[in-house]
């Protein structure tokens, strides 16, 4: 069945467009197996953060976790090319509208390069603070896929962590949050 799908898109299909479909396919079965692979952890199933997760500003500052320490951390791992990441990023600045509290802080994680980065936050004017990644997500984070998200707690436990893409400014999330400010 796959190889009589494969041929008629063979026949159909100019090589650009069958290349876009295979990417978007591709991308479709990562973060499908990602989500196999237990989407969403709370709770004590989960460690505490490794706060050594490097990373770069857009303005070329060199930092780490450890610089957000004692604050409600949402962490999204996330990819310009990556269409559910993109969609989800409305809702994470939607989340940090609603609770405008100088304890929780948004770090969005990029793997790719500055001028790509660099230029998508432009043209789509996002304003969450956005990094680069400068060494892969410590282990203790299970990174698997983008979209991935984890919320750290003030004491520095992983209180979530979601694998795919998913809406963040819904009232309990926003609850969650706001109980993990209070603590």
């Amino acid at each position: 069945m796959f190889r009589l799908a494969r041929q008629a898109l063979r026949a159909t299909l100019p090589a650009t467009l069958r290349a876009t479909l295979l990417a978007t396919l591709l991308t479709c079965v990562l973060v499908t197996r990602a989500r196999a692979q237990s989407a969403l952890a709370v709770g004590d199933t989960l460690n505490r953060a490794d706060f050594s997760w490097a990373m770069m500003a857009l303005t070329g500052e060199r930092v780490t976790l450890e610089a957000f320490r004692g604050r409600v951390i949402i962490v999204n791992s996330w990819a310009t090319w990556c269409e559910p990441c993109v969609a989800e990023l409305r809702t994470l600045a939607a989340l940090r509208a609603a609770i405008p509290d100088s304890a929780l802080a948004f770090v969005l994680v990029s793997p790719q390069q500055l001028p790509a980065v660099r230029s998508f936050v432009t043209r789509r004017a996002l304003r969450l603070p956005v990094y680069l990644e400068l060494s892969p997500a410590p282990a203790v984070f299970g990174f698997a896929a983008v979209p991935t998200t984890w919320i750290i707690d003030r004491t520095g436990r992983i209180a979530l962590r979601r694998r795919g893409a998913m809406r963040w400014d819904t009232p309990a999330m926003q609850q969650l949050v706001r109980r993990l400010l209070e603590r």
